[in-house]
């Protein structure tokens, strides 16, 4: 059995598995091993920090062991730098100071002194309370954390820390030797911090968008309204805005002549549109259009659509741009409203009712081969309203003698398909058939090609018989729909069911039973059951989604989604185009994931999908995993990479005044000095990086980047600058905002 095994200096434990005998011999061969042939061994370079299979480790120019050669003995010089510059109270995210040091790789200890208006063990805790650091045989940083202490004292001013290095032995100091951050009160008024705010921002919109260049004061402008507001004011300001409708964008774009070649996609452009916060989709449009952007609204509504899923994947529908934006704004509409009248309106939508087959769907007629498809009466029990196992409130399921409980069997799918006969276009159609079509306006009913015979539904109820009304007045198909509508909204498993699956698509994949049925308890108020605004309001206000302190529990969290990494990308730089508006689709290609584009009705992950490995074993759900591939592991990266300087299109675009590219000006400030932001090529120093990154970490993490992460990409850019390549200020930049968008802490949403 060949195990290597690079030691560090200390005991080391392999365990083998006995291949079922009582002993077994092992031979250990000690060996010097040097990977990369640079004369010093694996052992010795991973203890001086070098990587052992590298002769220029973290791509230094000088060889390692030049460098080792050069730098073991030598003095050295330590200078202090701010990683996170503020720590508030209530929050578990500390103010970071990392002390450096160049030249010698011996171990040191540093000193230092802390003073400021801020009091040690009073204001805030430090991780060296001992007043010293200690860098390690080849470690070149230690970061020094501050974390806010809750004083309870509502009133007082932010504080500050100021950290001053102090001479010692084996080092000199450089001449940067003091830094400062800050403690923020906590005004116990409700108002968050920049970072809860941001946090609210990426469960329940598109992520934080760009500081305005007036202010600049690195917080971005929707995190300032958020802790202006407080969460639950931003909540109720939401769930009171204007509706933003996707239909009008796409009716107007099908009334252009074909000399103004809008071919893209339509329906994508609107909705990135509202994503966007776009005040009216089409810079022409009457001042009458104006209004605020609902970003919560749309969040909830693409959450929804995962639900209640069609997809243009089928041709039929696929070539009904508009019938498609106007199921989709079925979801804005009900965001917030009741979840029975979502569900009727989803059932009786041509798009749907194409998409699952009960549009055109007739009574039996069993002396000439004819039943009634049973496509949607077995989804809108399993996917869209209860499930298929009888749960308990908080979402476990019900057992018998230690067996699941179906919800429903074959002869209620037989039942059910019975109720969604009777179904086709509506508007001027005059027939049963299938032509002309007319994708905006629900479908007709017609009683006599429904069946009117009484029909049993789950729990035992039942429709009468129905007697048939004249032509397509419908008044008995529509009395059985209603029945099965209140049949399926009264059921019990609906909160807990449709309740678990829009916390996994905002908030956590692995919701708690106590989290699901606290949510469940809302939808099941009996004063206003399925009151979707106060469902989504229980689920973002849940001290689940907003205790900061899950961020560290291993099974809180959940992946982001591929499709909405873009679009945070496009808010946090204000992606823009010169006509105004978004021509933008495709991005199913590289990230999977796209609005309308489901592969099928079971959305593009399944909610319990699990990935093999970890997760698995312990039972953890990871439903966007599913859909995140070698191949889209790395074509989704290639895609950011390309995006940041060049624009947000797949093939770029003809129309360059349809280009929707970043709008990265401020950081280029934080990135070269004034005079060199339009030189490609400057002699100039670029700037410290560590702001730039800042900034970053907010708009893009919600303020989330571990020191190490901090370290990483601040010696990546360390590197760039006058002479190291092609426009390197570009290039600089663009690093920057590659690496966080390649981190842990951008894939996943704590």
């Amino acid at each position: 059995i060949d195990v290597p095994m690079i030691g560090e200096g200390a005991e080391m434990e392999r365990a083998f598995s006995l291949p079922n005998v009582s002993r077994q011999f092992y031979k250990i061969d000690v060996d010097d091993t040097d990977s990369d042939s640079d004369g010093f061994t694996d052992w010795e370079e991973v203890k001086l920090g070098f990587d052992p299979f590298r002769t220029h480790t973290d791509r230094e120019d000088t060889l390692d062991s030049a460098r080792i050669a050069a730098e073991l003995n030598g003095v050295s010089t330590v200078t202090v730098a701010v990683y996170d510059d503020q720590s508030a109270e209530g929050w578990p995210d500390p103010a970071v100071i990392v002390l450096r040091r160049e030249g010698g790789l011996q171990p040191i200890t540093v000193n230092f002194a802390l003073s400021g208006s801020a009091t040690a063990g009073a204001d805030y805790t430090v991780s060296h309370a001992s007043g010293s650091a200690v860098f390690d045989l080849g470690v070149r940083e230690v970061p020094v954390s501050f974390q806010a202490a809750v004083d309870g004292d509502a009133n007082e001013s932010d504080e500050s820390i100021l950290l001053t290095l102090s001479p010692g032995t084996n080092y000199t100091l450089g001449t940067t030797n003091t830094a400062t951050v800050t403690i923020l009160n906590d005004p116990d008024d409700g108002t968050p911090s920049a970072k809860e705010a941001a946090r609210l921002l990426i469960q329940a919109a598109f992520g934080p968008d760009q500081d305005s260049a007036s202010d600049a004061d690195g917080i971005p402008e929707n995190v300032e309204e958020v802790m202006a507001l407080g969460i639950e004011g931003w909540i109720d300001d939401q769930l009171t805005r204007p509706l933003g409708l996707h239909q009008p964008f796409v009716t107007w774009t099908n009334e252009q002549p074909n000399e103004a070649q809008l071919y893209n996609d339509s329906k994508q452009n609107s909705w990135w549109g509202r994503a966007m916060g776009l005040s009216k989709l089409r810079p022409d449009a009457p001042a009458s259009e104006e209004q605020l952007p609902d970003p919560l609204r749309q969040r909830v509504a693409f959450a929804l659509s995962q639900i209640f899923v069609i997809s243009d994947r089928m041709e039929d529908i696929g070539n009904a741009p508009e019938g498609m934006a106007n199921y989709y704004d079925i979801f804005i509409r009900h965001a917030f409203g009741n979840y029975r009248d979502l569900l009727r309106e989803v059932t009786l939508h041509p798009c749907m009712g194409l998409y699952l087959s009960h549009l055109g769907n007739r009574k039996p007629d069993p002396v000439n081969n004819i039943y009634p498809d049973e496509n949607y009466a077995r989804e809108i029990m399993q996917l869209f309203s209860i499930g298929l196992w009888e749960l308990n409130q908080d979402g476990t399921r019900k057992l018998n003698s230690g067996d699941p409980i179906p919800t429903y069997d074959n002869d209620d799918i037989t039942e059910f398909a019975r109720v969604f006969t009777g179904l086709a276009f509506g508007g001027s159609n005059v027939n049963f058939g299938l032509f002309p079509r007319d994708f905006t306006v629900p479908m007709g009913a017609w009683d006599e090609e429904h069946d009117l015979e009484p029909k049993t539904l789950l729990s035992g109820a039942t429709t009468p018989q129905r007697t048939a009304s004249a032509g397509n007045t419908g008044t008995a198909t529509l009395a059985d729909i209603d029945a099965a509508m209140d049949n399926l909204f009264n059921h019990p498993n609906v909160g807990p069911f449709i309740g678990r699956l829009l916390i996994q698509r905002l908030v956590t994949s692995n919701p708690s039973p106590e989290y699901v049925g606290r949510v469940a308890t809302v939808f099941d108020n009996p004063a206003d059951r399925g009151n979707l605004g106060a469902v989504v309001k229980a689920i973002l206000m849940d001290t689940e989604a907003r205790d900061p302190n899950m961020r560290n529990d291993p099974t809180f969290g959940k992946a982001r989604e591929p499709f909405l990494k873009c679009v945070n990308l496009a808010r946090a730089f204000n992606a823009t185009t010169d006509v105004g508006w978004y021509y933008l689709d495709a991005f199913n290609l590289d990230h999977a994931q796209e609005p309308h584009k489901s592969p099928s009705v079971f959305n593009f992950y399944l909610p319990n999908y699990s990935p093999p490995g970890e997760l698995a074993q312990t039972g953890l759900a990871a439903p966007e995993f599913q859909i995140i591939t070698a191949t889209t592991g790395v074509m989704a990266p290639n895609y950011f990479r390309n995006a940041i300087f060049g624009s947000f299109h797949r093939w770029g675009v003809a129309d360059p005044t349809r280009a929707t590219r970043l709008n990265l000006n401020q950081e280029m400030l934080l990135n070269v000095p004034p005079e060199a932001v339009d030189d490609p090529f400057p002699t100039v120093e670029p700037l410290d990086p560590l702001p730039l990154i800042r900034r970053l970490d907010m708009a893009l993490t919600g303020g989330t980047l571990t020191p190490e992460n901090y370290r990483i990409i601040h010696a990546a850019l360390s590197r760039i600058g006058p002479g190291s390549s092609w426009e390197w200020p570009e290039e600089r930049l663009s690093l920057a905002i590659y690496l966080i968008l390649s981190s842990p802490e951008f894939a996943i949403q704590r």
